[in-house]
């Protein structure tokens, strides 16, 4: 596709107007200011769509790292409890109903929302990964995806763990090549396995380090949640002789590989020096950690002491949505408040964490940007709309003005799969049939 005469948001997270973006196969094959038809190096592509650019921004794909696709099944469940009684009267209970086929419906209804409201890829945590992976790959979306496992029998293996076994496969499925990519690597795969480790309380010493061994030993990276609640953080000084959750996991061994820590609200200044030594990622979710009464972590303090910070959105039961747009929003926002400081991120800043870094977040190197050889997860934005006029800043305009319904395209690794309201991998009618079907049927059995 030739995107003609467009906005874009260039690598360095700025707007450049008038410009003329290729994309072939997967990748962005070139940009610039001249029209790629007249140049001897380029020329004509027969058959090439060529896309009017005219009011439009093209903006890169949104990179959602933290979040619990199929939750969408227990969306407004649960309402008015704080974290730990919201999971365990709550949410655990429902989870124990699920089947792989319920999960598979979930993550269905959930690529929709995605998809529409701009996300590329996913990091997700939940069970049943592999029909997980199944649906995502079905939707056309990349994700990295971990079995969130916990136990709390002090003599567990870890390999006789569902869990466990589930991420080897997964794994295994990615280096053959199972979801596109480099056969025998993984590179380049949509979709990915991550090792997961639901959280410090919900787990063993001994599981602990058994997941950081294997991590190492697989080559995978390890996904975790990390001092979400102050009553969290403080619990597990308590139970590990005065070790925060990162301390603690940094002794297990789980920082020796590259680690996705979901929420960070309350690390302390030695957590973010353990973090940053290590390479970890904090990942923000400011609505799901505002609507639980969480907290709100110190984004503007962790990135100035140079600690890396991607988004996310969390699950559809915490949020209630998994709408990036909204999250990109709320991030900006709340960072200024909280802060007093007008600048405290800027809109360029907002934007490279959602997409830039929330790709390097899941190793994926040639993603998150809008470049020449990178991976073709763009966005285009319609701002031939009353609230993005006039368009002066449009890296504020979308940021602070903009909403879901201002994207008309989203393009996966060169693959349109969301266009003008219409989805074009996944019947949107039957998925949402399905959800809501699971959903009835477990209210029954509860």
């Amino acid at each position: 596709m030739l995107f003609k005469d467009i906005t874009i948001i260039d690598k360095d997270f700025k707007a450049v107007r008038h410009q003329y973006v290729r994309t072939e196969g997967a990748f962005i094959t070139y940009i610039g200011e001249a029209d790629p038809r007249t140049l001897p190096e380029a020329g004509e592509i027969e058959g090439e769509e060529v896309y009017d650019g005219k009011n439009k921004a093209l903006v890169p794909g949104f990179y959602n790292v933290h979040c619990h696709v199929p939750m969408t099944m227990l969306r407004g469940y649960g309402e008015g409890l704080p974290l730990q009684r919201w999971l365990f009267e709550k949410i655990f209970p429902f989870e124990a109903k699920l089947t792989p086929q319920d999960i598979q419906n979930g993550t269905l209804l959930g690529a929709l929302e995605l998809m529409a409201s701009g996300s590329a890829s996913i990091s997700d945590m939940y069970f049943s990964i592999n029909e997980m992976a199944e649906a995502l790959d079905r939707a056309g979306m990349k994700a990295n995806i971990c079995h969130g496992i916990s136990s709390l029998d002090l003599g567990q293996d870890l390999s006789k763990l569902p869990g466990y076994q589930d991420t080897l496969r997964l794994a295994r499925d990615e280096r053959a090549g199972v979801y596109g990519g480099i056969k025998g690597s993984g590179e380049g795969s949509r979709i990915r396995a991550d090792m997961g480790l639901h959280a410090e309380y919900t787990s063993t010493e001994g599981l602990v380090r058994q997941i950081a061994n294997a991590a190492k030993e697989e080559g995978l990276s390890i996904h975790v949640h990390i001092s979400e609640t102050q009553t969290e953080h403080q619990e597990c000084m308590e139970r590990h002789e005065g070790r925060t959750p990162i301390r603690y996991m940094a002794d297990c061994g789980v920082l020796d590989v590259p680690v996705q820590a979901a929420h960070c609200v309350y690390l302390s200044d030695e957590d973010v020096e353990i973090m940053k030594a290590h390479g970890a990622a904090a990942v923000h979710n400011p609505s799901s950690n505002l609507k639980l009464g969480s907290g709100i972590a110190p984004v503007r303090d962790y990135l100035k002491k140079g600690l890396k910070v991607a988004i996310g959105t969390d699950g559809a039961s915490s949020n209630n949505n998994l709408n990036m747009m909204e999250e990109i929003h709320m991030a900006a926002m709340i960072c200024r408040g909280v802060t007093k400081d007008a600048n405290a991120v800027s809109a360029s800043d907002i934007l490279r964490m959602a997409s830039l870094e929330g790709a390097r977040v899941q190793g994926r190197r040639d993603c998150g940007r809008i470049e020449k050889s990178c991976r073709a997860d763009l966005l285009v934005f319609d701002l031939d709309k009353p609230h993005l006029q006039p368009d002066f800043d449009t890296v504020a305009n979308i940021v602070f003005a903009a909403q879901s319904s201002d994207i008309v395209l989203n393009m996966i690794d060169g693959r349109v799969v969301y266009r003008n309201g219409e989805f074009l991998t996944l019947d949107k009618e039957r998925v949402i049939y399905d959800a809501n079907a699971s959903f009835q049927r477990i209210l029954t059995e509860l």
